[in-house]
């Protein structure tokens, strides 16, 4: 099965995504273009609105710049060894937190 790459195929969802953005495991995703469309998002039953783990090749967030406002829940970014930078995110303006009390949970992220 072929490694994900690309997120450009979800291009067309726009608006509200009413759960938590979740993407783990992407080896080979360097950016989150295609999800720019997005302009709110929910969070999952531990508390997360955003949470990206084990993307070695993750190097931008930009795509999420569509994302304004309030997040409900924390934001989590793990094992993102290339992410040099939180661009993509100027336009939040509160987080929430997550179950265990933390709001932004940044890890091992030699890069940054």
């Amino acid at each position: 099965m072929p490694a994900l790459q690309s997120l450009s195929g979800l291009r067309g969802l726009a608006g509200a995504l009413p759960g938590a953005l979740t993407i783990q495991n992407a080896a080979q995703l360097a950016s989150l273009d295609g999800l720019e469309n997005i302009t709110t998002n929910g969070k999952n039953d531990a508390g997360d609105s955003i949470w990206l783990f084990q993307m070695p090749a993750l190097q931008s967030l930009s795509g999420l710049r569509g994302l304004a406002g309030a997040l409900p829940g924390a934001l989590t970014v793990q094992n993102a060894a290339q992410l040099a930078s939180l661009d993509g995110l100027e336009n939040i303006t509160t987080i929430g937190k997550d179950v265990s009390g933390e709001s932004i949970r940044l890890e091992e992220m030699p890069s940054l």
